[in-house]
């Protein structure tokens, strides 16, 4: 079974057919050339005149066309099985990924909730159980949230309810809401321009601003220094995160928007569904803007950028 399998590996069936085209056209050409060269001498020694009326490559030219176009037909097919079984193979991955960061939540809730039933911990101790099991429903939350708005961004077929939001203000309401969701430590660097407005969908937009911290803390060692900023310029707002973290190298920022795509650690397994960044972008082309990731290499941190254009009145 697995013999046959390999034989009929798509990969060996383009290299055969490969091989199978280049014998017949060197076959077929030789052919032609043969017998075109038999006719001509025929034609000049008994009828001269059907030289004139002959087709002369005519035949040749159209035969290696109509191979090319089979070729090409060829090529097509096997492009496709290959976004095919890429696509098939990304989705595995990211149904166990999913699995894991479903079931890791719930099983520390689980462990908590069975200690605090079988042993009646003090206040003190009961506190930091709840502040865990808080902790884990946010993220379990934070994890549905993104499958949910995915899902919901594949199917979309009509807009989103946008509406005209200032900038600054979401973004300082935003922070205060959420900033004891960020690790211990801390350093959050804030310059937001006021009076930049822009259409948005608010909770999408809050989603995006999740992912984008999200992945800031995860890809940062140690304690976490952050850099958010909002600036004009021109027609558009910019928003700008930047981490100190791990950095990504550049053949990786072109991919670091595909769904389910995650960059990989040699030696650490970051966490996530490979979604984040993929909304991200999603969402904000989605209002009209762009996305752009910056990163010097590994060890220099990033720089994720958002382009929103401006509206001018409400």
């Amino acid at each position: 079974m697995k013999l046959i399998r390999r034989i009929f590996n798509p990969v060996i069936a383009l290299v055969a057919i490969q091989l199978v085209w280049v014998v017949v056209v060197v076959l077929w050409v030789t052919w032609f050339v043969g017998r075109h060269r038999q006719l001509k001498e025929l034609a000049t020694r008994y009828s001269p005149e059907l030289l004139a009326r002959t087709e002369g490559w005519s035949p040749l030219v159209q035969g290696l066309l109509l191979l090319a176009a089979i070729l090409a037909g060829v090529y097509t097919l096997f492009i496709f099985w290959r976004r095919q079984s890429r696509l098939y193979q990304e989705q595995r991955e990211f149904i166990t990924q999913v699995t894991h960061e479903l079931k890791s939540p719930l099983a520390s809730i689980q462990l908590h909730l069975e200690t605090i039933q079988l042993r009646r911990p003090s206040g003190e101790r009961l506190d930091s159980f709840v502040d865990t099991m808080l902790d884990d429903t946010h993220r379990l939350h934070s994890q549905i949230d993104n499958l949910l708005l995915a899902a919901r961004i594949e199917q979309r077929r009509r807009p989103a309810d946008r509406r005209v939001v200032d900038l600054s203000a979401f973004l300082q309401k935003y922070l205060d809401e959420n900033r004891d969701r960020l690790p211990p430590g801390t350093r959050l660097e804030l310059e937001l321009e006021p009076g930049l407005k822009a259409a948005v969908e608010p909770d999408e937009l809050g989603t995006v601003l999740r992912n984008l911290l999200e992945n800031a803390v995860l890809y940062s060692p140690g304690v976490p220094e952050l850099e958010l900023r909002l600036s004009r310029k021109g027609r558009w707002a910019i928003i700008a995160l930047k981490d100190h973290g791990r950095g990504i190298a550049k053949a990786e920022l072109r991919k670091i928007f595909r769904r389910f795509y995650r960059v990989e650690l040699p030696d650490e397994r970051i966490r996530g569904t490979g979604l984040g960044l993929y909304i991200v972008q999603s969402v904000i082309e989605g209002c009209g803007g762009a996305v752009q990731a910056e990163s010097a290499g590994p060890g220099s941190g990033c720089t994720i950028t958002l382009q929103l254009p401006l509206v001018e009145k409400s």
